[in-house]
């Protein structure tokens, strides 16, 4: 098999322009609200290469020649760096969707609301198609504040409280369960399977799962003026949760998503492979044929794909599925 890519600068198949130029190309996909990122590095021993514009589009595909090749998403051009000797060009640019409004500190008052309305407003005031999980889109707010806190950072909070990810993904607003983000946005995302052979290097960490077993958030009730405790788990130790929230039902999820939290926190793993495109935050694998405490189903959190000169190699870090 060879590895082979395909890039378009703003809608311009440059690919062989630079095929014998390129020195490496990575592509880092997140889960959640990490940027996705692209670095480009060529040769720029002539001097000859168009410099690239800040603001300009990337699109990456990447996999290998006797296959069809995986479009990985489009990038903004956002840093330009030059090094030498000998002379290099590098490139790196940021998911397309990150947009800087959703970064910008809002102050306002979000009342009787559900999931789905709070979502749709905010992916409409950003240009994008809101996309929200059914079992979460239901889920309602009395009272929510947004006090000098961004968009990106009110879903933030919001998915984290109900064991969720959220991100903008190929023009749409992902407000998803943990593990449904990319079937959602359309894309159907097979569980891959990963063998022994395919496996570079692996590294597996398996904490105690007895540290936390239990869960206690506080909610204010107006008509008493006074914090009221929600449990959820039983036994000890307990983990409690600072915040406050408004109703036992907010409470009561918020516990239950950070229960969910500390359980997958409890295994990890990494992987160094031969190269898979295919492969993607959010997305799931299974490992087969290392061992009976490393196999099975795996939930990914990053992926990183590598073409240089040694080949195209996949960079896994995963956690245990819900």
């Amino acid at each position: 098999m060879t590895p082979d890519f395909r890039i378009h600068a703003d809608s311009q198949d440059i690919t062989e322009r630079i095929r014998d130029r390129l020195l490496s190309l990575r592509v880092t996909d997140e889960a959640g609200i990490k940027s996705d990122t692209v670095e480009l590095t060529l040769d720029d021993r002539d001097g000859l290469i168009i410099w690239p514009i800040h603001g300009a589009e990337l699109e990456i595909s990447l996999g290998y020649r006797e296959t069809e090749l995986v479009r990985l998403g489009l990038y903004i051009v956002d840093e330009v760096e030059h090094s030498g000797p000998p002379d290099t060009l590098t490139i790196r640019a940021k998911a397309s969707d990150m947009r800087q409004s959703f970064k910008a500190p809002q102050t306002r008052v979000w009342d009787n609301v559900t999931l789905d309305d709070l979502v749709s407003s905010i992916a409409n005031e950003h240009g994008l198609i809101p996309k929200i999980s059914n079992s979460l889109a239901s889920i309602s707010y009395t009272h929510l504040d947004q006090t000098e806190e961004s968009d990106l950072h009110l879903l933030t909070r919001l998915a984290r409280e109900n064991s969720a990810v959220t991100k903008p993904v190929s023009g749409n607003l992902i407000f998803a369960t943990r593990g449904e983000s990319k079937s959602i946005s359309g894309k159907t995302l097979p569980t891959i399977e990963v063998v022994a052979s395919q496996v570079i290097r692996h590294r597996i960490t398996q904490a105690d799962r007895g540290k936390y077993v239990a869960v206690i958030t506080h909610w204010h009730d107006p008509m008493k003026a006074e914090r009221v405790p929600v449990r959820v788990g039983k036994g000890k130790p307990v983990y409690t949760l600072r915040h406050n929230y408004s109703d036992a039902e907010q409470a009561t999820r918020a516990a239950q998503a950070k229960l969910e939290a500390l359980e997958r926190g409890t295994g990890t793993l990494s992987l160094t492979l031969l190269g898979n495109s295919e492969l993607m935050a959010e997305g799931k694998l299974a490992l087969n044929g290392i061992r009976n405490q490393v196999d099975g189903e795996w939930l990914i959190q990053r992926v990183e794909h590598q073409l240089d000169s040694q080949g195209l190699v996949t960079s896994i870090e995963a956690e245990i599925p819900k």
